[in-house]
């Protein structure tokens, strides 16, 4: 059952408007993403998740020098996804799907051809679905979408999906009101919050 309506395509006209979606959606998973490297006392790898994190905005706030390097940064971050079959904690899970997001943001720059939004705004919710499952805060999936964790999940994705799509300010400013809020709110979509 798809969780998200699939409007996110329609309202994205822009291939930048959908790699700043993902960008926000990485900014909420990257508690969960820092949580497990703690817990596995790997902060090098939530450091290199924030560093390419923010060459994603560079470059969508055009002020990314090389897109070499942003290719380098990809070769460089797929080498610390956590693998749910060497690990047996639940926490790899949520940080599997913080790393899948940023990697699908820095794919997306690199190839004008790849659309992950919607793919993106389905795997953000079912990591909030699976979190509920998992607590025993929901018995089943239909138990989940009335949850508020994932109706703020649904609603913060329809609230940016709104900011990039005002045309009536420019695009620049669009993004740096969107980074400037998400910088004041730094809880991950799990309730997590940023250490």
């Amino acid at each position: 059952m798809p969780i998200t309506d699939h409007t996110h395509a329609i309202a994205l006209n822009h291939h930048w408007q959908k790699i700043a979606f993902i960008a926000a959606l990485c900014e909420r998973h990257e508690p969960n993403f820092q949580l497990y490297c703690e817990t596995q006392d790997q902060t090098d790898n939530s450091l290199l998740y924030r560093k390419f994190l923010n060459k994603v905005w560079e470059y969508l706030l055009e002020q990314l020098t090389s897109m070499r390097n942003l290719e380098k940064a990809l070769l460089q971050f797929e080498e610390v996804v956590p693998e749910p079959c060497e690990d047996d904690g639940y926490g790899v899970y949520p940080a599997l799907d913080a790393c899948l997001l940023l990697i699908s943001s820095l794919q997306m720059i690199l190839d004008d051809s790849i659309d992950d939004v919607d793919i993106s705004a389905n795997l953000s919710a079912a990591t909030v679905t699976h979190f509920l499952l998992f607590t025993g805060n929901a018995d089943d999936e239909n138990q989940t979408l009335n949850h508020p964790l994932l109706q703020e999940e649904l609603a913060f994705q329809q609230r940016i999906i709104s900011d990039l799509a005002d045309d009536q300010i420019s695009k620049l400013t669009r993004l740096k009101n969107i980074r400037s809020e998400l910088n004041l709110n730094s809880v991950s979509n799990l309730g997590i919050e940023a250490s």
